[in-house]
């Protein structure tokens, strides 16, 4: 989830307070000045939170993403901080609640599910979640729903108003129910992300996350966590997935989460469409050709890889690499990609030169892929896939 700004037209007296805030903090220099500025942001977001205007936050984000300095993330971290983490007073004292993600990268030639968790495999994942990435202390509430990304909250007014239910079902019962008829549908397509939505609680200033308890370096600890939840957790998870394969990713608060999981879902996306493609065509990796291009709009955007059956200009399927705020033409995207191509076995590796626009299907609005000839191309599987065929493991 890279950030990027809501379009909307700037120039209120709203959009200047909270674009100078995030600008003095971006330009100060001490920790002194630090407190100040952050204080100042912090009580502005909360205002325009508390009343809903999400208006005057996407205005000021888009008028700070055209700034030369670091006032847009400052001002997106003040923002995202104060949706997904808040302080309630309790009989025990100021209590933090924060909302998390539990990411899961999946794929699989039937529709990927996105329903309700039964309450037994909810009571695993609390107990897992539990004993491998949370603190000893802390409390934690789960979303009874398996989302898909689309299916997640919209805005920042929508994720706040789901940690507020969360913090209640903490207190009450430990799970949120979801009225699967308010969610909508999830795409249907061959590799993506399902994810596990809760909220923990912990005493304001106390550890959050196991790994902050832990005495080695802070990477070994949260690696060992990651280790101990794909192991633990992907057991009380395959239920819910049972012929999908799957990974999980480390569970961080929600948009730490989220973002971090579709950095992951691009190489696992790749070696994903590889085995796919094996599966449903019985053609062997090395007897597929992939084809990377470049494609751009005001600059360059992402890259599209598209499949083909050997020397065939058909594209028989494709996945996209999107570029996130750091990476630009001069960055070895390109070199990245052709290593995981060629560590899922393709036999043959095509990296186009040539500007390819970001074109899509006009009916269904699926994006085209290239084809070795550099002709943005509609994928289409061959006639006689299998596509539904024996279960996937």
């Amino acid at each position: 989830m890279p950030r990027a700004p809501f379009r909307r037209k700037s120039g209120t007296r709203e959009t200047s307070q909270l674009v100078r805030l995030a600008e003095g903090l971006a330009s100060s220099k001490s920790r002194a000045e630090d407190i100040f500025w952050e204080r100042e942001l912090e009580a502005a977001v909360t205002t325009y939170l508390d009343n809903n205007d999400e208006e005057a936050i996407n205005r000021a984000l888009d008028k700070a993403h055209d700034s030369e300095d670091d006032t847009f993330d400052a001002l997106a971290d003040m923002v995202e901080s104060l949706t997904e983490s808040m302080v309630v007073d309790s009989e025990l004292g100021k209590q933090r609640v924060t909302l998390f993600c539990a990411p899961i990268l999946v794929w699989g030639r039937n529709k990927i599910p996105a329903t309700t968790i039964p309450k037994q495999t909810l009571t695993n994942l609390n107990v897992q979640l539990g004993a491998h990435v949370f603190a000893s202390k802390a409390k934690i509430a789960i979303a009874d729903f398996l989302f898909a990304p689309d299916q997640l909250p919209h805005s920042y007014s929508e994720s706040r108003e789901m940690l507020s239910a969360l913090r209640e079902s903490i207190r009450e019962r430990g799970h949120l129910s979801v009225d699967s008829k308010t969610v909508e549908d999830a795409p249907d397509v061959v590799c993506d992300m399902r994810m596990i939505i809760g909220a923990v609680q912990v005493l304001d200033g106390e550890p959050m996350f196991a790994w902050e308890e832990a005495t080695t370096s802070v990477e070994e600890a949260r690696q060992s966590c990651l280790s101990a939840w794909r192991g633990q957790g992907g057991a009380a998870v395959q239920p819910m997935l049972v012929g999908f394969p799957f990974e999980l990713t480390l569970p961080r608060t929600f948009f730490a989460a989220c973002r971090d999981a579709d950095l992951a879902s691009r190489a696992y996306s790749i070696g994903a469409s590889v085995a796919y493609l094996e599966a449903v065509t019985a053609t062997p990796a090395s007897k597929l050709t992939a084809i990377i291009g470049g494609c751009w709009g005001n600059g360059i955007e992402e890259y599209r890889i598209g499949f083909s059956i050997g020397d065939e200009e058909d594209v028989i399927h494709g996945t996209i690499w999107p570029l996130v705020s750091d990476e630009a033409e001069d960055t070895p995207v390109v070199e990245e990609i052709e290593t995981l191509l060629a560590a899922a076995g393709i036999g043959t590796v095509i990296a186009l030169e040539d500007r390819l626009p970001l074109e899509f299907c006009d009916d269904c609005g699926a994006p085209h892929f290239p084809n070795r000839d550099g002709e943005m191309l509609h994928a289409h599987l061959p006639e006689d896939a299998d596509t539904h065929g024996a279960q996937l493991h």
